[in-house]
């Protein structure tokens, strides 16, 4: 970013216009940033606690640029002048970024138009900021949000109930959020099971809204997780009764100490 970019970007007025002018400013120089090639499979859409995420067009493109992540990290925040991302989160999404179409092979696309209080509110926002460069760049940022907006929900979109992003598809949340939902119910189905091992699916139903294929894969994690320290003599003694309750589907009241060593033997290969 330029130093008037700069000023720009700490005027605006919370942290979430801040996040979404870095992205669209990271859409507007994302070629540059990653090279041709990987900018026709990628684009940056969001910005949240630090933490840019990444649309690709496959998982092979998320697998490829999880490789680079390093270097990637370094070009996005060497544009950006400063530090402004800590991490990256690859994702398959739609890749389709305005400043990469060729006007030559792209068919002309249907003028939006602002009504005039839409037009208001942009002037007004911009009317705290006496530097004349500043306010221009400020009020065009607002507008082609806007239109773009416009533009998306005009051709059947709708906003995401979480963050209020336009998305195209079923659904009710965009990509970004499905995937902070799924995220968050594998953490509280990990918790979930570390408080009760013994639970069955049906159980867990019960308490958490979650499909049977996450509830196994996240069970044989944990199950494999605790059988590996009891066999690497590494484990606590909690750790010892989570293998064990794991192994048995019991509760630690049903379980008498022979059957406990016997678990535990039958762990470590004896």
């Amino acid at each position: 970013m330029d130093n008037v970019e700069q000023i720009l970007l700490k005027m605006l007025p919370g942290k979430e216009e801040r996040d979404t002018y870095t992205v669209f400013y990271l859409q507007s120089k994302w070629k540059s940033i990653c090279g041709e090639n990987v900018a026709r499979h990628s684009k940056p859409v969001k910005l949240e606690n630090k933490v840019l995420y990444i649309n690709t067009d496959s998982s092979v493109w998320s697998n490829h640029l999880l490789l680079m992540k390093k270097q990637f990290l370094k070009n996005i925040n060497g544009a950006l002048k400063k530090r402004s991302v800590g991490d990256l989160k690859f994702f398959n999404g739609s890749v389709d970024n305005e400043f990469l179409k060729d006007s030559a092979s792209e068919t002309k696309p249907e003028k939006i138009e602002l009504q005039e209080e839409e037009q208001q509110k942009i002037s007004a926002l911009a009317g705290n900021v006496k530097n004349t460069g500043l306010q221009l760049k400020l009020m065009a940022f607002k507008a082609a949000a806007l239109k773009r907006e416009k533009a998306l929900l005009k051709k059947g979109g709708k906003k995401c109930s979480r963050c209020g992003a336009v998305i195209n598809g079923k659904g009710n949340l965009c990509a970004v959020c499905s995937r902070y939902e799924q995220e968050k119910l594998h953490d509280e189905l990990v918790k979930f099971l570390l408080t009760e091992p013994w639970s069955d699916y049906e159980n867990c139903k019960k308490t958490l809204n979650c499909d049977k294929i996450l509830y196994d894969s996240v069970k044989n994690h944990l199950r494999q997780h605790y059988y590996a320290k009891v066999a690497d003599e590494t484990a606590s003694s909690s750790e010892k009764m989570l293998a064990v309750i794991f192994k048995t589907g019991k509760t630690p009241y049903l379980i008498d100490d022979k059957t406990y060593q016997n678990v535990l033997n039958n762990l470590r290969g004896k």
